[in-house]
C-alpha cells in the first residue's frame, strides 16, 4: 500500500487496500505437509524433551502424521470433529496435523475448563473422539473425560499418550481424503471471560496462512527453533507457533507447561532461535539465571495478549533481542505485526501495522467509518478471518456483517504511519459523568512507572459519576508504591477525569490460560 492510499483511506474512512506482494500459500494444511516433507526430508520438524531431546526430522513427522491420519479417517469422516483435552505434547501436534491430512476438523479442550465448561465444549461440537491425557500441572483428565464423555455415546475416549511418535513410511496418503483449502480445520474456542465460550471455525488456508505472515513478519526461515509455551488449545500455540514453524520449513519444540528455569534450560540446549508469550511469562524468564546469555542468540521475541511496558521491550532489546508485539484473536489470529523499524515506544504502544491481504475499517458507534487519530472498532476483512462461529449462525451474522467484515469488539486508532493502537473492548469502555475513557489508554500511562509491572483498569458503580476508574496494580518485585503516587504520575498524563481514584495492590492476577487477566473477577476486589 502506498502513502497516498494510506493517507485516502485515513481521510474517507474506506477500507486500506491491502499489500498483496507476496501470496497467500493457496493449498491445503495436508497439501503442504507433504510439500515440506519432500523439501526439507531431513531437517527438524518436532523437538521435546523425554529425559533427553528427542527429534522428528519432516519425513518422520509425516509418517507418524500420515500413520494417526489412516486411523483418524476409519473412526470418522470428512468434517467431522475431534477433540483434544491435554497440555501440550508431541502427540498433540501430530493429532492436529492428522486431523489435516484425514479432512476432520481439530479443537482443543481447555485443560483449565470446569466439567460445565467442557460439557458445553462437548455438546456444541459432539467430537466423534475426545483425545486426552494430563493438564499442565500432571492431573490425569482420562477419568473426567470418561464420565464426560462416556455419557455422550457419539464420543469415544482415546488416551493421547497412546498415539505413536514414530511410524514407517506406508504410502497412506493414496486412501486418505484430500481437503481443501478452504475445508474448515480447527475449531478456536474463544476464552470465555465472559459467557459460554464459542468456537471460531478457521479454514486450512487461514490457520497455514496466519502462521506463516507472523513468522514472514519477524523474517523467519527453515533454520529457525521456535520455543514458546503458549498452550496448543490456544490460537496462539496451535496456530501461530506451530504452523509459523512448518509453513517455513522451521522446528517447534514443544513445552508441556511454562516453567521458567526448564524453558531457559530446554532453550540453551536446542538452540532456541525464536520464543515468546504473554508479559508475565517474560518478567518471570528474565529471573531465571542465564536468561540473559540465552537472549543472545534470539532472533525474535513475541509478545502479545495484554498491554506491554516499555521498560519491558526496552530490556528485552537491550541483549539484543528483536521484540515483535502480534495483534489477533480466535476470530482472526493474524491482525497486525510489529514493524523492524518500531523503537521500543512504539513496539509497546501499538500493535503494529496491519498484516498483509487485510483490508481495515475504523467504526464509531454508528456504524461510520471514523477518521485518522478517531477511535473506533475494529474490523477487518481478510483470509485469516473464521468462517464463523460453529453451530451459531445468528451470533456468526452479529460479528460478520453482510460485506464480509469482521467486527472484532476491540477499539483502535490508527496513525499517520500506519500504526494500529488498541483502546480496549466495546464493552469495556468506561462512561464517567458523559466522558468515555478507554483502559488501555490509562493502563499505558501507568505501565511507565517503574514500580507497576502489571496493571488493570476497570469501571465500578460510582452513584455520582455514573462509574468510577478503578486500577488493580502489581508492583514490580521489591519496589515499594503507594495510590497516591500513582495518581501524581497518572495525572501528569491523562486528564483528571481519567485517573484512577480507586486503587487495589495485588500479588497476582486470575489469569485466563492464555494468561490474560480476567477482569470481570476483579471488581470483588471494590466490594
Amino acid at each position: 500500500m502506498t502513502a497516498a492510499d494510506r493517507d485516502d483511506a485515513m481521510t474517507t474512512g474506506s477500507p486500506f487496500v491491502p499489500d498483496t506482494s507476496l501470496p497467500l500459500i493457496d493449498v491445503s494444511i495436508a497439501e503442504h505437509l507433504r510439500h515440506q516433507a519432500e523439501t526439507f526430508p531431513d531437517r527438524p520438524a518436532l523437538i521435546w524433551d523425554d529425559g533427553g531431546v528427542r527429534t522428528l526430522d519432516y519425513r518422520q513427522l509425516l509418517a507418524a502424521v500420515e500413520a494417526l491420519a489412516v486411523e483418524l479417517a476409519g473412526l470418522a469422516d470428512p468434517g467431522d470433529r475431534i477433540a483434544v483435552w491435554s497440555a501440550n505434547s508431541p502427540q498433540w501436534v501430530i493429532l492436529e496435523c492428522a486431523c489435516a491430512l484425514s479432512a476432520t476438523v481439530v479443537t482443543g479442550f481447555n485443560t483449565a475448563w470446569s466439567d460445565a465448561e467442557v460439557s458445553h465444549a462437548l455438546d456444541l461440537t459432539a467430537p466423534k473422539a475426545l483425545f486426552v491425557a494430563e493438564d499442565n500441572r500432571g492431573v490425569d483428565l482420562r477419568p473426567r473425560a470418561a464420565r464426560l464423555a462416556g455419557a455422550r455415546s457419539h464420543c469415544q475416549v482415546i488416551d493421547l499418550a497412546g498415539v505413536e511418535t514414530e511410524a514407517a513410511p506406508s504410502g497412506a496418503a493414496r486412501v486418505l481424503p484430500r481437503p481443501g483449502p478452504d475445508d474448515a480445520f480447527l475449531i478456536q474456542f474463544t476464552s470465555g471471560t465472559t459467557g459460554r465460550a464459542k468456537g471460531a471455525v478457521l479454514s486450512h488456508r487461514t490457520v497455514l496462512n496466519a502462521g506463516y505472515f507472523r513468522a514472514v513478519a519477524v523474517g523467519a526461515d527453515p533454520t529457525d527453533v521456535w520455543v514458546n509455551p503458549s498452550p496448543l488449545h490456544h490460537m496462539g500455540g496451535s496456530v501461530s507457533m506451530v504452523f509459523a514453524a512448518f509453513s517455513t520449513g522451521g522446528c517447534y519444540v514443544v513445552l508441556p507447561r511454562f516453567s521458567p528455569a526448564y524453558q531457559v534450560d530446554l532453550m540453551r540446549r536446542v538452540g532456541a532461535t525464536r520464543t515468546g508469550g504473554v508479559p508475565t511469562m517474560l518478567y518471570a524468564l528474565l529471573e531465571v539465571p542465564g536468561f540473559e546469555e540465552v537472549l543472545k542468540s534470539i532472533r525474535s521475541v513475541g509478545l502479545g495478549g495484554t498491554s506491554v511496558a516499555p521498560s519491558l521491550v526496552e530490556r528485552l532489546q537491550s541483549y539484543g533481542a528483536n521484540v515483535s508485539i502480534s495483534y489477533g484473536q480466535s476470530e482472526c489470529p493474524a491482525v497486525s505485526n510489529t514493524p523492524d523499524w518500531a523503537d521500543a515506544e512504539t513496539a509497546a504502544s501499538t500493535v503494529g501495522t496491519i498484516t498483509s491481504h487485510t483490508e481495515l475499517r475504523l467504526l464509531g458507534p454508528d456504524g461510520s467509518p471514523v477518521g485518522p487519530g478517531r477511535i473506533g472498532e475494529v474490523c477487518v476483512r481478510s483470509p485469516f478471518t473464521m468462517i464463523g462461529y460453529h453451530d451459531m449462525p445468528e451470533v456468526t451474522a452479529q460479528t460478520i456483517d453482510p460485506e464480509g467484515f469482521l467486527h472484532t469488539g476491540d477499539l483502535g486508532s490508527l496513525d499517520e504511519r500506519g500504526l494500529l493502537r488498541i483502546q480496549g473492548r466495546v464493552r469495556e469502555m468506561i462512561i464517567r459523568g458523559g466522558e468515555n475513557i478507554y483502559p488501555i489508554e490509562v493502563e499505558d500511562v501507568l505501565l511507565r512507572h517503574p514500580a507497576v509491572e502489571a496493571v488493570a483498569v476497570i469501571g465500578t458503580p460510582s452513584e455520582r459519576w455514573g462509574e468510577e476508574v478503578a486500577a488493580v496494580v502489581r508492583p514490580a518485585p521489591g519496589l515499594a508504591v503507594t495510590a497516591e503516587e500513582l495518581e501524581a504520575h497518572a495525572g501528569s498524563a491523562l486528564a483528571h477525569f481519567k485517573v484512577p481514584r480507586q486503587w487495589r495492590f495485588v500479588e497476582s492476577f486470575p489469569l485466563t490460560a492464555s494468561g490474560k487477566i480476567r477482569k470481570v473477577e476483579l471488581g470483588a476486589l471494590f466490594g
